[in-house]
């Protein structure tokens, strides 16, 4: 709708991200909004939390561009359109991980069929087309390297599975860390295409387009920003 010229569905949104259920346990279901608030992040996540000060900080971006108040006031619809899909991504990214550091320590290989399960989406015709397998695979396009994230990264969570099966500790960290980093290369890699577009959009005299580049290529970039900061603050800087 936001590409056809149309305001931002805000409402609908919302109830989506607040009220959809997205994952299902038995008889009970959970949204996205509920896992990303829940209080067990901050334990998963403890350097993230303690870069962004926050608790709730998988939730805070999504929202405020849906609202267009706080991080997003600024935003156009077209920007704040970028900042909730990648935002979403975001959640997806960290609820894989969730598995997977779960698995590690209970050597369990339901909770990384789980994590595969979050990474490849719901399946359509035989594809799943909404999913960080699709991102991933889109970015390999983009860098001309067909192979280089998605299927590495499923064969990692493969292997991890069978380790966990096998009660090899070893074996699935050393899986799991594969994996992990095939993750984060997909957000690397989606905030190195986009401040890039956003570059040729501002060298070209397209200010929105270039700003919308720049909104999808930061909101890549929170994914990881806590590791890059902590493993290099100039280079976060």
């Amino acid at each position: 709708l936001v590409n056809e010229g149309k305001p931002l569905p805000a409402a609908e949104i919302l109830l989506l991200y607040e009220a959809g259920k997205h994952t299902r346990i038995g008889t009970s279901s959970k949204s996205m909004r509920v896992w990303a608030r829940e209080g067990s992040r901050t334990t998963d996540f403890p350097d993230a939390v303690a870069f962004y000060k926050s608790g709730t900080f998988l939730d805070t971006e999504i929202i405020d561009a849906i609202a267009k108040a706080r991080t997003a006031e600024q935003y156009t619809d077209a920007q704040r359109r970028q900042a909730i899909q990648k935002g979403i991504q975001r959640i997806l990214y960290h609820w894989t991980r969730h598995y997977l550091q779960r698995a590690s320590t209970e050597l369990n290989p339901g909770l990384v069929d789980e994590a595969w399960a979050i990474y490849v989406g719901e399946e359509r015709d035989g594809k799943y087309p909404n999913s960080l397998a699709a991102t991933a695979q889109s970015r390999e396009a983009n860098f001309n390297r067909p192979g280089s994230i998605d299927t590495p990264l499923r064969q990692a969570m493969s292997r991890a599975q069978q380790a966990a099966a096998n009660k090899d500790k070893t074996a699935y960290d050393a899986a799991a860390a594969d994996a992990h980093s095939r993750l984060n290369a997909v957000f690397y890699l989606g905030a190195v295409r986009y401040l890039n577009e956003a570059l040729k959009s501002a060298q070209a005299g397209n200010a929105d387009a270039a700003g919308v580049a720049q909104v999808e290529g930061y909101s890549y970039y929170l994914s990881i920003q806590p590791e890059v900061a902590k493993a290099d603050a100039a280079a976060d800087r």
